[in-house]
């Protein structure tokens, strides 16, 4: 039998909280769409690509082309609500972001962004990699994976 759920209690807003919360939400609309109009006319940086962007990125233009595949690696611990602890990844220390094959030959890509460096055990790992004959790649942006990619897929040897 099924517990009986607690009644949910609702507040109510004045008329003048209401017109407050509305004039908030108005001046935070108007504040992002200044911000796009001026990124869009190139008075702003472009914001800085965060390693997810860059992560997906790489899987769709890998995914894209024929004879190649790319799935991205979870490596994060969890946490656990019911034991209250934080428990590790069950993956290998330092594997890498996204693991590919590329027409027959294992590629993995460790993805960094800003100032980001790699540790020393995603270093073990690459080098373990390239001791078996696989590639290993770090990737700071998509453009720069654009770059070695293309040179890959030209390469007579590849």
């Amino acid at each position: 039998m099924a517990k009986p759920t607690k009644a949910i209690k609702y507040t109510t807003a004045t008329p003048a909280e209401l017109k407050e919360l509305w004039r908030r939400q108005e001046e935070r609309k108007q504040k992002r769409r200044a911000q796009w109009e001026a990124r869009a006319a190139g008075q702003l940086k472009p914001k800085p690509e965060s390693a997810n962007r860059i992560t997906a990125n790489i899987i769709r233009l890998v995914n894209m082309q024929s004879g190649c595949y790319a799935f991205r690696v979870n490596n994060v611990g969890v946490w656990d609500a019911a034991k209250q602890i934080h428990r590790k990844g069950n993956t290998e220390r330092g594997i890498s972001d996204v693991i590919a094959c590329i027409r027959g030959k294992m590629v993995c890509i460790e993805v960094k962004a800003g100032k980001d460096k790699e540790s020393i055990h995603q270093q073990q790992f690459g080098a373990n990699v390239q001791q078996a004959k696989g590639l290993y790649f770090v990737a700071r942006s998509t453009d720069y994976f654009i770059e070695y990619f293309e040179q890959m897929l030209k390469s007579e040897t590849f």
